[in-house]
């Protein structure tokens, strides 16, 4: 049995040892004379900008027949108009992420808008005054999500 490891074992070693050698012989051998250039790394990459500007010119075309106009005239109106999407896109952008970026809710007048609204509920006979008084218990520890609630909104 001892004999069977030890086989196994130089055989282990010999293995390894044949990888360490190999893997710094197949990086040496790589033929570093011309680096690719992206272009040839992806010879498909710029088929989109292609694509899209063929399509652009076919449809300046389609329009400028059936209206009637030059072509040159069609092509500068289309590209007035991108222009113009793309700033209203930017604008509306920045106006999204301008209304994310605003004041947190204060949690206190949070809490006061979630108590009244289970008074409501205890009113209309959805809630009973025990559940209604839990939930503010858990709103005020911190264990309902949201601001102002949550682990990581406990105060300490």
């Amino acid at each position: 049995m001892n004999n069977v490891r030890k086989r196994a074992g130089i055989t282990a070693g010999v293995v390894l040892a044949g990888i360490g050698l190999a893997f710094p012989a197949v990086a040496f051998a790589e033929d570093h004379s011309k680096p690719a250039t992206a272009a040839e790394a992806r010879p498909h990459a710029g088929k989109g900008a292609e694509l899209r500007e063929e399509h652009r010119k076919e449809l300046a075309e389609a329009l400028a027949k059936d209206l009637g106009v030059p072509v040159d005239k069609v092509t500068g109106s289309l590209e007035k108009f991108r222009a113009a999407q793309g700033e209203k896109h930017r604008e509306e952008r920045k106006d999204r992420k301008d209304e994310r970026a605003g004041e947190r809710p204060d949690a206190a007048a949070l809490q006061k808008k979630l108590a009244d609204r289970l008074d409501q509920a205890v009113k209309d006979g959805k809630l009973t005054r025990a559940q209604a008084d839990a939930v503010i218990a858990a709103a005020k520890a911190g264990v309902l999500p949201g601001p102002g609630g949550g682990p990581h909104h406990q105060e300490r």
